[in-house]
């Protein structure tokens, strides 16, 4: 046999043996109350009421119209009383048996709602609960009360008189009798016992398992299960005191006011029992809980609160139950839903069904109170309802007892064959490493020779450039670099630059750079031969790279630019054309302004280069520059080079730098934005590759005419 099919026979049988035994034990005890031998006095079907005030007396009854009530019809008080609060009187007349004479006697009522008060022949004997104003029920207590000998009519009729203060859902239970006070007792406690005190055992229960669960959590805080079981074992709990609320001190000396402790411990431990219930079969299932679902069970719980404590009497309480109800219906009807779809899904069927054998005997025995309470109105029997929620409690431990289980087989496998497997996984990483260090280092040398191959493909300028003072930083975050520049010239002319980076970083992202240097250049040198614009140039170099990469998946943005010969006012055009690359940034020494070099309004640029079967623009850009004018052009790797809070760099800070350092040569100007990313970082690492270069203007005639010397 499986353990799933183990298991499985088990729960049924230990369900089988402890309903069996405990409804065995009631059904005996209500056919000692309802089998009456010689020596008990049957009252059932001797109880007549009529109508009553707060203000009436015992005296007052005999001009009272009294009517046969039949107490075998559920809720017998509905009809004659309703709900809303209305006192009635109760007159039940017996004459004593031959074996009953000359003895005290004792009077029992299994179960009478709301609360009253007993007089026999006239003679007040005591009661249970309180009238108003403050109106306090006595639950669940049998009533017994005692009749002395000297005030029995031995010989002629004697006459009971209950005043009851009818509120709720009032009723009285069948099974009035009467018999020696010793054995009325007896019967009497032994029917509180079924009724409420046995409930003492259950609720202890449920906080030892409130706290085993909890601590549970508190070692595993990633089962969930376990706070949502624990939570629902606390709120139980506080929802059965109210069987026995009788039994403890703060209930009878009135330091909570009924409609306050009924609000409390009836209404909303109710509610969070129905909604830990939800939840632990959404955390049983490992269920997605969608945010949501939270938020519709955290209204549902706070609106369902709210209600219950403004409501100002019991009967807006009585009033407002069916909305509170289907309010906890929906609750639940989430984690149903979750067990419907687990119910579904093939792989977490097993989980549905062992939460449902788990719960199987709550909710039988929550459909046995409903037909033996509501539809056969026996008022004076236990509530089978806790007993099964206690059988399904003992089924998820033995759950969770087989699921810890598992954990223990699994951790003494583990030790016992830990030694071997250590030494054997040892061995085998130790033969790992060194095969993976003359790797490293085999992968290390061809990485620097690669380094140093890129290195020369990327030349800093070797010589000055007429009216141009240039800086350039390169600064891979690896060996390698993705980024890629380049700069052309005809002699001491500086013609244009180019700066460009590629998606991705390390030997792959190097490895296209050094493609598209060659491939930029050709277009470049093109586009002067043939005078066509940068931005034909940059449509040609998409073109060229997509053909040339084939598949592999990075793709570059990157800016082109071109310089004209200086006019008579020593003045150059700028001709650009970027490719989704930053914007360049530009210093006119005129206005003392940095703006960013864009494309016009009208004009629109998207797209990047080497992507396949994409559109792209690439639009001219024209502008000029004059002496002190400085061009800074840059890669992502700086504005988005971000500090331990994880704050950017920013454009703004270079554009900060660049106004405050405009009056500078190139390399210093450089060494400033270097020095301001520094500071930034404060010791945080880059995780992308840095190119800058600036370009600053100056005298052009300086420069010639050292050539002119020269020759």
């Amino acid at each position: 046999m499986s353990e799933n099919r183990f298991f499985r026979a088990v729960m049924i049988f230990a369900y089988i043996v402890c309903f069996c035994t405990f409804i065995s034990s009631c059904a005996r005890n209500i056919d000692k109350v309802s089998k009456y031998e010689d020596g008990i006095i049957d009252l059932s079907d001797s109880v007549f009421w009529a109508e009553s005030s707060a203000v009436s007396t015992v005296y007052s009854t005999e001009s009272l119209d009294f009517k046969k009530l039949d107490i075998h019809v559920p809720h017998c008080f509905d009809e004659i009383a309703g709900r809303d609060g209305r006192y009635i009187w109760l007159r039940i007349r017996f004459k004593v048996t031959n074996t009953l004479k000359y003895r005290s006697l004792g009077f029992v009522v299994p179960y009478l709602h709301f609360s009253d008060k007993v007089w026999l022949n006239n003679i007040y004997v005591g009661g249970y609960g309180k009238f108003p104003p403050k109106e306090k029920s006595s639950l669940f207590l049998s009533h017994c009360y005692f009749f002395p000998d000297n005030e029995i009519d031995n010989d002629g009729e004697n006459t009971i008189l209950i005043k009851v203060w009818v509120h709720g859902q009032g009723d009285i239970s069948d099974n009035i009798f009467i018999t020696d006070y010793d054995t009325a007792i007896h019967k009497s406690d032994k029917i509180s016992f079924f009724n409420s005190k046995m409930y003492v055992f259950f609720v202890g229960s449920m906080a030892i398992v409130f706290v085993l669960y909890f601590m549970m959590y508190i070692w595993r805080r990633h089962e969930k299960d376990n706070l949502a079981f624990a939570l629902l074992n606390l709120f139980s709990g506080c929802f059965a005191s109210t069987f026995f609320a009788t039994e403890l001190p703060w209930y009878n000396l009135d330091l909570v006011p009924y409609l306050w402790y009924m609000k409390f411990f009836l209404c909303i431990s109710f509610y969070l029992l129905v909604t830990f219930a939800s939840y632990f079969i959404i955390c049983f299932l490992h269920s997605t809980f969608f945010f949501y679902e939270k938020v519709l069970m955290i209204l549902l719980i706070s609106i369902s609160t709210l209600i219950t404590l403004i409501l100002p009497s019991y009967n807006a309480l009585m009033k407002c139950t069916p909305l509170l109800l289907s309010m906890m219906f929906l609750q639940l009807s989430i984690g149903l839903l979750k067990f419907v779809q687990a119910l579904i899904n093939k792989e977490r069927r097993y989980l549905a069904v062992a939460l449902f054998l788990g719960f199987t005997p709550v909710l039988f025995s929550m459909a046995l109170d409903v037909v033996l309470r509501a539809l056969l109105g026996l008022s004076a029997i236990p509530y089978f309802s806790i007993l099964g929620w206690h059988i399904s409690i003992i089924a998820f431990i033995f759950m969770l007892s087989i699921r810890y289980n598992r954990v223990y087989s699994r951790n003494v496998y583990l030790n016992e064959r830990l030694e071997k497997e250590v030494a054997v996984k040892t061995k085998n990483l130790s033969e790992a490493k060194e095969h993976l260090e003359a790797e490293k280092a085999k992968s290390d040398m061809d990485l620097d020779m690669a380094a140093i191959v890129q290195q020369k493909f990327f030349p800093f300028p070797s010589n000055s450039f007429i009216g141009w003072d240039i800086a350039i930083c390169y600064k891979p975050v690896a060996k390698v670099s993705g980024d890629l520049y380049d700069y052309y010239h005809n002699s001491s002319h500086l013609e244009g630059i180019s700066l460009f980076d590629v998606s991705g970083h390390g030997i792959s992202a190097s490895l296209i750079t050094m493609l598209s240097k060659n491939i930029v250049y050709r277009a470049f040198r093109e586009c002067i031969e043939k005078s066509f614009s940068v931005s034909t140039a940059l449509y040609k170099v998409n073109e060229r790279i997509i053909e040339a990469k084939g598949e592999i998946e990075n793709y570059l943005t990157g800016i082109l630019v071109r310089f004209s010969s200086f006019d008579d006012e020593d003045v150059c055009t700028v001709e650009m054309a970027n490719a989704g690359h930053p914007h360049p940034i530009l210093y006119n020494a005129q206005s003392k302004v940095v703006v960013d070099v864009t494309h016009k309004k009208d004009q629109y640029q998207y797209g990047a280069i080497g992507i396949k079967d994409i559109a792209v623009s690439f639009p001219e850009i024209k502008f000029n520059m004059g002496r002190g004018d400085v061009f800074v052009c840059f890669t992502d790797g700086i504005i988005e080079s971000m500090n331990k809070n994880r704050d950017e760099f920013g454009k703004e800070r270079l554009i900060s730098v660049l106004e405050r350092c405009s009056t500078m040569n190139a390399n210093l100007i450089l060494e400033n934005i270097e020095n301001e990313l520094s500071a930034f970082l404060n010791g945080n690492q880059r995780d992308d590759d840095l190119t800058i270069i600036v370009l600053k203007r100056k005298n052009s005639k300086d420069k010639m005419e050292e050539i002119l010397e020269e020759l």
